[in-house]
Formats: C-alpha cells, sequence, structure tokens
C-alpha cells in the first residue's frame, strides 16, 4: 500500500509529480498496435476537499480523458434522530440535482456524489487538477450548504451540549 501524504496546497501536489507525467501515464497507447508498450489503463487519485474524502479515476475512453470523482458526504441524519436537519439535506440535495453532479443516497442513508469530465491534452498534472477544480466548482456551493446542514450534528452531539 502506498504511503499517504496530507497536501495543503495545489503547488505541493504538483511539486510531488514533477514537471510531466510518467511515460505510461501519458501514452493510454495498446500494445497490439506496434507503437509501444501498454500503457497504464487508469490513474487513481485520493485527495480531501472541504473535510470530504475524494477518490478519482482517470482513464482513456476512445480518443478522450476522462476524470471520475467520487466523494463521500457521510450519513444522512434518521427522523428519529433530527427530523428537520434530514428535511434540510434532502431539500438541499433536491436542489444539488440541478447540477451536473449525481448527488445519491444509498441504501444504507450514506450521501455520496459523483461527476465526470473530459481532460484538456496532453494530460498533464495541471490538467488533472483543473478538471478535479473544474468538476468540484460545479457543485461547490451545495457541498457547502449540505455540510453546514449535516456539520449540526456536531454540536447538537458534543459533550459541551449535554
Amino acid at each position: 500500500m502506498h504511503p499517504v501524504v496530507s497536501i495543503t496546497d495545489h503547488t505541493d501536489f504538483l511539486d510531488r509529480l514533477g514537471p510531466s507525467l510518467p511515460t505510461e501515464l501519458g501514452r493510454f497507447e495498446r500494445a497490439d498496435d506496434g507503437s509501444g508498450v501498454a500503457a497504464s489503463s487508469s490513474v487513481v487519485l485520493h485527495f480531501t476537499y472541504l473535510d470530504v474524502p475524494f477518490s478519482g479515476r482517470i482513464e482513456r475512453q476512445g480518443s478522450e480523458t476522462i476524470l471520475r470523482l467520487t466523494g463521500a458526504i457521510g450519513p444522512l441524519p434518521f427522523t428519529a434522530q433530527a427530523a428537520r436537519r434530514r428535511g434540510r439535506a434532502l431539500r438541499t440535495l433536491a436542489a444539488a440535482s440541478r447540477t451536473a453532479l449525481d448527488w445519491r443516497v444509498s441504501a444504507t442513508q450514506e450521501i455520496s456524489v459523483a461527476g465526470a469530465i473530459a481532460l484538456a491534452h496532453p494530460v498533464t498534472p495541471v490538467a488533472m487538477v483543473a478538471g478535479a477544480v473544474q468538476l468540484l466548482l460545479r457543485g461547490e456551493c451545495y457541498l457547502g450548504l449540505l455540510l453546514d446542514v449535516l456539520g449540526e450534528a456536531d454540536s447538537l452531539n458534543s459533550s459541551q451540549a449535554a
């Protein structure tokens, strides 16, 4: 397993990636076409934005390179715990569904958000970061609002509130 390093600034991320991508990442060609070595089929990213863990995958799809991001926002409060907060969270999710992102509540009441975007060519670390930022900006206001609504549970459940 690869070690996880906390990166607080995008320049740290770019510095760690270096000036260009590894050869196998930028090429994505098939080995059977005689053009060279088989390249990696995808690249996986993990980062935290607004305290929400995101995972991403960069894959080749035809002539495009697609970045897919998924964020695990957290549990939706049960009605018995906090009916008003649950209602506000559900209204926020309904409004967020008008964005280009896919907002979901799982069968286990976990909220997640996902989206995909085509990356600019050539695929460089800058293109990856720009694609991720562009994708996150599509739902940032709803994500912030939803986190505010869900965050109220921390103050209600804290030892100071008891």
